[in-house]
């Protein structure tokens, strides 16, 4: 018995040993790494063994070209590290090349995915920054699976509630807003790199948003949820000739399950739609097609209506008879909101839409342009002006 207590004993103590190493394999790195001071970010990196190291931060892609990436150096640690002048407040991104291969900041947990590319991520506080940083009071994120007739298919969508949302409360009913990703994206892209629950959660702490849910769904026809799932796309759903005009679903399935499932008001003007690039063209068709159903429609950096090849656009009165020739048939929103970034070759098409809808009478229009191309901190700016505007 006693032989036994002592291989027993043995036994925990080589499990506990083992566990304490497996913690070990695991602990996080001792380097700090992104260090934001008053003045400067420092990044670091622990790799004894590379020969040459480089980051790039995503500020970096604005500044002139006589601004060239500074080379990392090494300590005599075998930690690398480089210091930058403290950008402007706002969201970054940034990754490691290691010899050529490139790699995550393992000392950075804050980590975010751009289609097929995973990068780390800073906040710079201090001004705009500070919309994507947390707010005191925390509306949530749902992740919720939904059946889709029009598709054949259960899919996902991504569902931000307020602070203070009750779902058995019944008698506290919010307005919604349909936002809507861009090419390549998915249901988590407007969560993970728009920041939506943090801007949200902040303008509705500082009063200048009316608290409201925003229903973020998967805009690629053949997708049942976000690409990391590992589930493979459907070859047999619906086939559209068009990658703006694809979106039947939200009004025939998404809409029907959000009105039967959470608590929110069931007419027009407590419904909008909105959306960047792909979903900026998606929301075009769904908010002027139904007027009826949606009471704002906002259109960020859209291919559609700004032409990818400069000032082109499109034919909008083709793709939609009776927006420039009958104007009375569409000028019934509370807000019409169109974005464009100042570098993006959409900005011209995209100004000239408005300048047509203005010459029409157009009420509630709304036109901002932002400093950048066709990125994320204009869809984040884009989305922080829109919502301000929503449900008044």
């Amino acid at each position: 018995m006693k032989r036994l207590s002592l291989i027993l004993g043995a036994a925990l103590l080589l499990s506990a040993a083992l566990s304490a190493q497996e913690v070990q394999n695991f602990r996080p790195s001792s380097v700090v790494s992104p260090e934001i001071t008053a003045e400067t970010v420092t990044f670091r990196l622990y790799a004894p063994y590379a020969t040459v190291v480089t980051v790039n931060p995503s500020w970096l892609n604005t500044l002139p070209a006589t601004a060239p990436e500074k080379a990392m150096r090494k300590d005599m640690n075998g930690v690398w590290s480089v210091s930058y002048p403290l950008p402007a407040s706002e969201l970054y991104y940034y990754t490691f090349t290691v010899d050529g291969v490139r790699t995550l900041d393992p000392a950075n947990n804050f980590v975010i995915r751009d289609v097929g590319n995973f990068m780390n991520a800073l906040i710079v506080t201090g001004g705009r920054g500070d919309l994507y940083a947390e707010a005191t009071r925390h509306g949530n994120i749902e992740e919720v699976w939904y059946p889709s007739p029009t598709n054949n298919m259960t899919r996902r969508m991504t569902v931000y509630t307020p602070y203070g949302y009750d779902r058995y409360n019944r008698n506290k009913k919010y307005p919604v807003l349909y936002l809507l990703h861009g090419g390549g994206g998915d249901e988590t892209a407007w969560s993970t790199l728009g920041r939506t629950r943090q801007i949200l959660d902040n303008l509705i702490e500082q009063g200048k948003a009316v608290p409201m849910l925003v229903v973020m769904p998967n805009g690629n026809p053949n997708q049942y949820a976000a690409p990391t799932l590992g589930i493979p796309v459907n070859p047999n759903t619906k086939r559209y000739t068009s990658s703006f005009d694809n979106y039947e679903s939200l009004t025939a399935d998404i809409i029907p399950f959000i009105e039967k499932n959470y608590n929110v008001i069931r007419d027009r003007r407590s419904r909008a739609v909105g959306g960047l690039s792909m979903g900026g063209g998606q929301s075009f068709y769904e908010g002027f097609r139904h007027v009826d159903i949606f009471g704002s429609v906002g259109i960020f950096s859209s291919g559609l209506i700004g032409g990818t090849s400069g000032s082109q656009g499109f034919d909008a009165e083709r793709e939609m008879p009776g927006i420039f020739t009958t104007p009375a048939k569409y000028n019934k929103f509370n807000v019409i909101y169109l974005s464009c970034g100042e570098q993006d070759p959409r900005l011209a098409g995209t100004e000239n839409f408005v300048s047509r809808l203005e010459g029409l009478g157009y009420k509630n229009l709304s036109y901002e342009s932002f400093p950048g191309a066709h990125e994320w901190h204009v869809w984040r700016e884009s989305l922080t002006s829109y919502v301000q505007l929503l449900f008044k």
